[in-house]
């Protein structure tokens, strides 16, 4: 889908008042910025662009922050709007099919959904951060359980951010506030948990995406400590590499992370404009994206999902705010 770049730039106007001795001179100065854009890109994990879609707007089948993404084994995409608090389900080619969701604290109800996960089965797991749960969805949107609560406690959650599920239907919440991982069963029983604020080895500072790999290990983005960390399916660490800036294996408010069949691993380094690639164990591959509104280009990218025919799909917020100056 070409994108109509004209419609991505808004006029600003900033009003400069100069008092020089008892004359005020008012001196406005027009400049163009870019848009809020909202927008789903595919590639090939090679970083070669294959299409994007999406629009702003109020109705259904538009979006006003996309967040997270997730594909099932149909092709079908969801979305999760954290300021529609709803997800929005897509065909492969972008087509609206439903949503559900509205804003609230009840069952099916969210308050700043956050990452998708997907279980074998097709069933959704949405992340809701300012509810502080988990809630579990058939693939049509249809209310099944709360995963798990708010709280400090084993088996609660406060700010939960990403959540990924590996080859027997455990389940891995990452929680911002906790800085920890903790592990559920396939019927949504605590099992076990680890990790705490610090810089060490298994510690974490501001626990973004997770993900899993096809031997089950465990992958986080640890945001403020800058890094990746692998760690086995039990909680021991692994490797772990990253530091802040913006050259190669270097991350700045990284967000969201998937592993394509090969196990090599994708990041949405997200102030950096975008997708860095890895292989498991931590060496850098390629990266792909610049700052930007054309074909392959991001503005403030948060999400990361590869199918089973290693198609890269990411979620653009096109959000202007809390930028951070260019490298």
């Amino acid at each position: 889908m070409r994108i109509n770049k004209s419609h991505l730039f808004r006029k600003s106007v900033i009003f400069f008042i100069l008092l020089p001795v008892s004359v005020a001179v008012v001196i406005a100065i027009i400049f163009l910025t870019p848009q809020e854009f909202h927008y789903i890109q595919k590639f090939a994990n090679n970083g070669k662009f294959i299409t994007s879609w999406g629009s702003k707007g109020d109705s259904d089948d538009k979006l006003l922050h996309p967040h997270g993404i997730v594909v099932d084994s149909s092709g079908n995409v969801y979305v999760s709007d954290d300021e529609k608090n709803s997800i929005i389900k897509f065909t492969n080619d972008g087509k609206f099919i439903t949503k559900w969701g509205t804003g609230g604290t009840g069952n099916g109800q969210f308050n700043q959904p956050e990452d998708i996960g997907i279980d074998h089965s097709g069933n959704i797991f949405v992340v809701d951060e300012k509810n502080h749960n988990i809630q579990k969805f058939t693939n049509d949107g249809k209310f099944i359980a709360v995963l798990a609560p708010k709280g400090t406690a084993d088996g609660q959650v406060r700010v939960p951010w990403g959540v990924a599920i590996d080859s027997s239907g455990n389940i891995f919440v990452t929680e911002i506030k906790n800085d920890r991982i903790q592990k559920f069963n396939s019927d949504g029983n605590f099992s076990s948990k680890w990790g705490n604020n610090g810089t060490g080895a298994g510690q974490f500072r501001h626990l973004h995406g997770i993900a899993v790999d096809s031997n089950d290990n465990v992958y986080a983005v640890d945001q403020d400590n800058f890094k990746i960390e692998k760690l086995t399916n039990d909680g021991k660490s692994i490797t772990k590499w990253g530091s802040y800036g913006c050259g190669d294996g270097q991350f700045r408010e990284h967000h969201g992370i998937a592993l394509d069949s090969q196990d090599n691993i994708y990041v949405v380094d997200t102030q950096n404009e975008r997708i860095q690639k890895f292989s498991n164990d931590g060496k850098f591959i390629k990266s792909w994206g610049s700052e930007g509104t054309g074909r392959g280009q991001f503005w403030l990218p948060h999400d990361i999902f590869i199918d089973s025919s290693d198609i890269v799909y990411v979620v653009d917020s096109g959000k202007v705010h809390h930028k951070k100056p260019a490298c």
